[in-house]
């Protein structure tokens, strides 16, 4: 969400609409949105989770009159919201963005409808490095259909672990923390640095959702909104 608020300052954006369920993750998700974004909120609004309903909300969004709307409307949530979206003709009233509802999880559902949604990540199944290449392949050659962030950041946790007992030489904990405390661990979003936190210092990307030369609805990096982005909380907690 901080990548998404600040990808919207740049762009001049003057006025947003947001929206969140009403619980922990989604008020930290806003929170981290508007650490970046300066501009109008017109309306802050916290859904009922697992709502599938949100004909009242696009009503009221519709009404406020903000040039953009940015929601986290994670898994299902994020489905019905964007199928109504559309189906409300919202695209000319504000302009759509999200972060952790228009993905890998979401796209196979969503197909057509989330073309030209945008939304940011740290990782996209088109990051230009030869493990993603690699994994994305794979995956697909595997499962046929691209895998979601939630599946490259599994096959990054592997890949970490491996990388600590491999340089090592040992399973011993304390010498495999400071294998990863020193940082260059090779991931599908490249070569990582552990904050201090334990937390990756890493790109945030914005990706737009498009159809791939097969026709099959995927994201593609459109820009880097974060350079070796270290989240806000990192000088709170030591590795």
């Amino acid at each position: 969400p901080e990548g998404m608020g600040k990808h919207m300052q740049d762009a001049g954006i003057k006025s947003v609409y947001l929206m969140a369920p009403n619980y922990q993750a989604g008020k930290d998700m806003l929170a981290g949105f508007k650490r970046y974004y300066k501009g109008t909120i017109k309306g802050e609004v916290y859904t009922k989770l697992g709502q599938s309903d949100f004909q009242a909300e696009l009503s009221a969004l519709r009404a406020a009159g903000a040039d953009a709307t940015m929601i986290f409307q994670p898994g299902g949530m994020g489905i019905n919201f964007v199928k109504q979206w559309k189906q409300a003709g919202m695209d000319s009233v504000s302009k759509l963005y999200t972060v952790f509802s228009v993905d890998g999880v979401s796209l196979p559902a969503l197909k057509d409808a989330a073309i030209g949604i945008l939304g940011t990540q740290t990782w996209s199944p088109d990051l230009d490095n030869a493990i993603n290449k690699k994994f994305v392949a794979d995956y697909k050659a595997k499962f046929g259909a691209y895998p979601s962030f939630y599946a490259a950041q599994a096959y990054d946790t592997i890949l970490a672990i491996d990388h600590a007992i491999a340089k090592s030489s040992s399973k011993d904990t304390a010498k495999m923390r400071a294998v990863l405390a020193a940082g260059n661990i090779p991931t599908t979003r490249g070569n990582l640095k552990m904050n201090t936190n334990q937390f990756p210092i890493q790109n945030i990307y914005l990706r737009e959702a498009v159809k791939d030369a097969d026709g099959v609805v995927t994201t593609k990096v459109t820009g880097t909104v974060f350079t070796d982005h270290a989240d806000s909380y990192a000088s709170q907690c030591k590795f």
